[in-house]
């Protein structure tokens, strides 16, 4: 009975902590839909993605203090509510993903992408660094517009899903990773 009411506040906090890294990662898909306009959110995107596992991180911290004072807190609990927490924010970040996809922006993001990879400075960088061929190969030998094109023709759905693909795939190795970190043994206990 005891793992039941474990497994329950674990969960419960987990959906809890979900919604929030939900809206940090909604909050870092809208510097990413903004950086191709302005530099600045480019930055903001990258520093917001690199610190999505130390938000969640912190979030199982907050847990383990809410949870437990000065008692143990083991692997297992802290590595079940990271990986919780991950999916429930895939689902929500998901959702903003359709959500705006389908009635919000239209398809303006991809040609706004098509737009940037159409500037002369990012043309010469993509020839640079070799890309050419693989976008011709993309976009069947029409360019930038091409590849947004391309990127307009493929459904809705398929881009909501992706979070969720990510974090189960991620998800776990993050977990072990964060649940390692939070762990912590009594104070009395003597290894």
């Amino acid at each position: 009975m005891q793992n039941n009411e474990v497994m329950r506040q674990i969960n419960a906090f987990a959906m809890q902590d979900g919604v929030v890294l939900g809206l940090w990662g909604a909050g870092s898909l809208t510097a990413f839909r903004w950086s191709f306009a302005m530099p600045f959110f480019s930055t903001l995107y990258m520093v917001m993605l690199l610190g999505t596992p130390l938000f969640a991180y912190w979030l199982t911290l907050r847990f383990r203090r809410t949870t437990v004072e000065g008692g143990a807190f083991p692997f297992l609990r802290g590595f079940l509510h990271s990986l919780l927490t991950g999916f429930y924010a895939s689902i929500w970040i998901a959702l903003v993903i359709f959500v705006y996809l389908s009635y919000f922006d239209m398809g303006r993001i991809f040609l706004d992408y098509g737009q940037m990879l159409c500037a002369p400075e990012m043309q010469q960088s993509l020839r640079e660094a070799g890309m050419q061929p693989m976008i011709d190969a993309l976009s069947a030998g029409h360019g930038a517009e091409g590849v947004a094109h391309t990127l307009q023709q493929i459904g809705v759905a398929n881009y909501a899903v992706l979070p969720i693909y990510l974090c189960m795939l991620f998800g776990p190795l993050l977990a072990v990773l964060i649940g390692w970190g939070a762990r912590r043994t009594p104070r009395n206990y003597r290894a």
